[in-house]
Formats: structure tokens, C-alpha cells, sequence
């Protein structure tokens, strides 16, 4: 990874998450905060990467604080989750590795080319499984939320 003072990557991964949920056409209302949950995924990453993380699991935690975020914001604001996860996330994703593994093909190394594209794919489904785990506990925790409030409901009217 290339060193790079900490500003440049808040002010990069915010105008990258920007741009993607500019892309992906999102109300206006949510572009700042899509913006504002990429740049923490991104500054998370970059902050375990120099504590000496790993790559997986610098991803997996990153995309899980993303996936939190999202979650709360998506309640909070009455708004698909979606509309923030993508952007939260798409600043994780790594497109260098990609570009790397494709070089390497292109170039005849193919020691080098399955040795990138391993970590690639090792570090894609680590986001991937963050943002699973989180919604899943989420939602799962919103489900058993609501069946007990109908409960009371029902005992109330009774």
C-alpha cells in the first residue's frame, strides 16, 4: 500500500463514496451521509492496515462498522439500507489487487497472478461476510423486537 498522509485518504474515500451514490442515482438527502460512511470504512481499513492487521480482517471490521452504520442510519432516516451500503463499502473494495491479478495473467506470471487474485478474493468475501453477519443480526434482532412489542400489543387490547 502506498503512504499517503491520513487527510488525503478522508478526503478521497468521502468523494469516492459521493460519487458512487451520485452513480447509483441516491436521494440527495443521503449523499453526504453515503459520503460520511464510506470515509469511515476507508479510514478504519487504513488505520488497522497500519496497526499491522491483516487484510481480511482489516476488511471484515471495516465492512462491519460500515454495515452497523448503515443499518441505524437506513432506520433513522426511513431509507433502503442499500442506498448506504453500497457506497459505504465500495471504498473496500479492492480494484488495484484486481488490476494487479489481470497484469500479472497478461504478463505470463501466473505464480504471481494466483498469489494476488487469492488475496483478492480472500479480501472481497471478507467484506462480503462483514456486511452478512451485521444485517443478519440486525434484522434478526428487529424481527424479535417487533413479534415482542405485538405481544404487549395484543395483551393490551385484551
Amino acid at each position: 500500500m502506498i503512504w499517503m498522509p491520513m487527510y488525503i485518504h478522508i478526503i478521497f474515500s468521502y468523494l469516492a463514496a459521493v460519487g458512487f451514490a451520485v452513480f447509483l442515482n441516491a436521494p440527495k438527502k443521503t449523499l453526504y451521509i453515503s459520503g460520511a460512511v464510506g470515509m469511515i470504512s476507508w479510514t478504519i481499513y487504513i488505520i488497522l492496515m497500519r496497526i499491522n492487521f491483516d487484510m481480511m480482517s482489516a476488511n471484515f471490521i471495516a465492512a462491519s462498522i460500515a454495515a452497523l452504520l448503515c443499518e441505524i442510519l437506513a432506520r433513522k432516516m426511513k431509507k433502503p439500507t442499500i442506498l448506504f451500503v453500497v457506497p459505504g463499502i465500495i471504498t473496500l473494495i479492492p480494484g488495484l489487487g484486481l488490476y494487479n491479478t489481470m497484469y500479472y495473467v497478461i504478463e505470463g506470471n501466473f505464480q504471481e497472478s494466483f498469489t494476488t487474485g487469492a488475496n483478492v478474493l480472500f479480501a472481497s468475501g471478507s467484506i462480503a461476510l462483514g456486511v452478512i453477519v451485521v444485517s443478519s443480526l440486525f434484522r434478526t434482532y428487529y424481527k424479535n423486537l417487533s413479534k415482542k412489542t405485538e405481544k404487549v400489543e395484543i395483551h393490551k387490547v385484551s
